[in-house]
């Protein structure tokens, strides 16, 4: 049930942001994921391959051949380089139902909620100790009669679906990216090579994009107990640091309506 909260005059109370060990946490938690994942998928398929398939690969035949693969298409000019590309697919999918049952759904969830809780728990302790203070109401008195749990759940079960759309992303990148360079000719060693490169984009990507989901989840966490308090109003406040987005920095100390949000032209959001 949303609070009204009666105080004299208006008072800025500043919201907290996720701490830069449970950013770093975070940014581990998927990063190291995608990184155990290549190691793995690396370990059973290419290492896998047997020395006579890979030298009939290197010295293949003029007949063509072609691989679906999640409903794209790979055209093979050599015979011998379809043969090995097929023997490859076998080994990426047995790879990939290992890799599904390692990082399950149970597992992702899991640690998402126990890196994301302490942020939940952070955020409210310091809003509520700084309502607390405006008001003369108990902190705790807050906190105990604030019924976001299912919001809450419901943030937890959105930055989950965001982990799993990850983890299924590099899998199927994993595949066709290497089927695309058997394609298109590359030796073996180039189609691992490449391959190391992938890994080495996709664990950047995850990191990036986990900065701003923990920012994401704390932001909402904060936007959904200041409602709940009876509060309309903030100032956006960014970082401050050399990651913060161009559009965000436009939208930096301005104030803005919580139920409208803060338009900025740049993005148009």
């Amino acid at each position: 049930m949303k609070r009204k909260l009666e105080v004299e005059e208006p008072t800025k109370a500043g919201i907290p942001a996720p701490t830069k060990s449970d950013e770093k946490d975070f940014e581990k938690l998927m990063s190291g994921m995608i990184h155990e994942m290549a190691t793995s998928f690396n370990n059973q398929t290419f290492k896998q391959l047997n020395k006579g398939t890979v030298n009939k690969f290197e010295d293949s035949s003029h007949d063509c051949k072609a691989i679906v693969f999640n409903d794209k298409r790979f055209d093979f000019k050599d015979k011998q380089t379809g043969n090995y590309a097929s023997i490859f697919l076998s080994l990426s999918r047995k790879s990939k139902r290992k890799l599904l049952k390692r990082f399950s759904n149970k597992r992702i969830d899991a640690a998402i909620r126990k890196v994301l809780g302490r942020v939940n728990t952070r955020n409210q302790n310091i809003i509520n100790k700084k309502i607390g203070a405006v008001t003369g109401i108990d902190p705790k008195s807050l906190i105990a009669t604030e019924g976001l749990k299912s919001t809450t759940n419901a943030l937890y079960e959105e930055s989950a679906q965001w982990a799993k759309r990850l983890r299924d992303n590099a899998l199927e990148s994993f595949t066709a990216n290497s089927l695309r360079g058997m394609s298109m000719g590359m030796s073996v060693s180039e189609v691992i090579e490449d391959f190391k490169l992938l890994e080495c984009k996709t664990v950047a990507n995850a990191k990036m994009v986990a900065r701003t989901q923990i920012s994401t989840f704390n932001s909402l966490l904060t936007k959904a107990r200041a409602q709940n308090l009876g509060i309309t109003r903030a100032i956006w406040r960014t970082s401050e640091d050399e990651r913060v987005r161009h559009a965000h920095d436009d939208r930096n100390g301005k104030e803005f309506d919580l139920s409208v949000g803060l338009y900025s032209s740049i993005d148009g959001k």
